[in-house]
């Protein structure tokens, strides 16, 4: 999932940070990283779109200095389009796995992400998701990934991520696992707090004791309470999934997972129900 990641590129000051985060993941078993860059149509800020060259070298360079700052083998690809579709079509053509993109919170970033690419991004793309908050509200540790955190209703829309999960945990130092329900407010709902007990005892039996510890929370708006206990428990990576991709569904993200995407301090991985088969 996280061998070969398509990195979206934009040549602000922000790539630092991105190259940064992108510096912490071969402890989670990256090897490969594929810069991506998309000239977007009707895009006219200088240097003009029709000055490929300009674009390649500068793609060029920042394959090279990333290459000798992580060690990484790098790559990069430059594409000319719709820029949230042609991140999923360069990732489709190179077989990564995984796309790397940078947020900010209620906006984004500007000179890549016009209007809602990453919200784009999150609805449509037929793999993980791994976004890196760039707001300046956020201090990110620069050390390998080292806490994830899951949130799980224990859903379809969420098999995916608890896989993921799940293949992170033996990189990482002990993990959390949070659920939010509503059994606190209402006694009718303590069917519900059974069952995701039972859920998450199951994701226990197959990742090992004491590999995570569990948060379960009867009241509150799931969004704002992942985002907290994430804080809490200092978790540095929340993992959550998103409704299944087809043509029918591709544009309902969820909003717990669409709230959190826009707000978290963290990493955020967020993974489709039915994951690629990519590496």
């Amino acid at each position: 999932m996280l061998k070969h990641i398509l990195a979206a590129i934009d040549f602000s000051p922000a790539w630092s940070q991105l190259e940064a985060q992108l510096a912490r993941l071969p402890a989670l078993g990256c090897r490969r990283v594929t810069l991506a860059y998309v000239m977007a149509e009707g895009y006219t800020q200088a240097p003009e779109l029709g000055h490929r060259a300009y674009y390649e070298e500068k793609l060029a360079e920042a394959a090279k200095a990333l290459k000798q700052a992580t060690g990484l083998d790098v790559d990069w690809t430059i594409r000319v389009g719709a820029v949230a579709q042609e991140l999923i079509a360069a990732a489709e053509a190179c077989q990564a796995g995984t796309i790397l993109a940078g947020s900010q919170g209620h906006g984004f970033v500007h000179e890549l992400l016009l209007g809602n690419t990453v919200l784009n991004l999150a609805r449509l793309a037929d793999r993980p998701l791994l976004l890196v908050p760039i707001n300046g509200e956020a201090s990110l540790p620069s050390g390998g990934i080292c806490r994830p955190l899951l949130a799980t209703d224990g859903s379809e829309a969420a098999s995916g991520a608890e896989a993921a999960f799940l293949k992170l945990l033996p990189h990482c130092g002990r993990g959390v696992v949070v659920s939010v329900g509503r059994w606190d407010d209402r006694k009718d709902e303590d069917g519900e707090r059974v069952r995701i007990e039972q859920h998450i005892r199951g994701l226990l039996d197959q990742a090992g004791a004491d590999t995570f510890q569990t948060v379960l929370v009867g009241r509150g708006k799931p969004s704002q309470v992942i985002s907290q206990v994430a804080r809490e428990q200092q978790a540095d990576l929340v993992v959550l999934g998103r409704r299944g991709h087809n043509p029918l569904t591709e544009l309902l993200l969820g909003s717990t997972a669409e709230a959190v995407c826009r707000n978290s301090h963290q990493l955020v991985l967020l993974v489709p129900a039915r994951p690629t088969s990519a590496s």
